[in-house]
């Protein structure tokens, strides 16, 4: 079930290859802008519980800065075998400059 989409930053904010942590009620999510879009993603790491502020994102995947985990930023499945864990990703969308998120109820 979902709670709609919700507006949590202005795009102007959110430089292209920056990232910045939001939150929506108890939940804080990730976003990091590629050339591409804007992901949407949990912003800790399922295989260390280590935030992923500040990792490494390349060609669309992020790279977790403790134990080099690799996630897709566009599905959270993970790439390079560190584990099997997806981290959870959020659908987004822009409207009027602003970022919205589609997040669960």
């Amino acid at each position: 079930m979902s709670a709609g989409f919700v507006p949590v930053l202005v795009l102007d904010e959110l430089r292209v290859g920056e990232q910045k942590v939001v939150q929506i009620a108890a939940r804080r999510i990730l976003l990091c802008r590629t050339e591409q879009a804007v992901h949407a993603i949990d912003w800790l790491c399922p295989h260390s519980f280590q935030p992923l502020l500040g990792a490494k994102v390349a060609n669309g995947v992020i790279r977790c800065p403790k134990h080099g985990a690799c996630f897709e930023l566009a599905t959270g499945k993970p790439v390079n075998g560190v584990t099997n864990e997806s981290v959870a990703t959020y659908p987004t969308r822009l409207n009027a400059g602003w970022i919205e998120i589609e997040v669960p109820s």
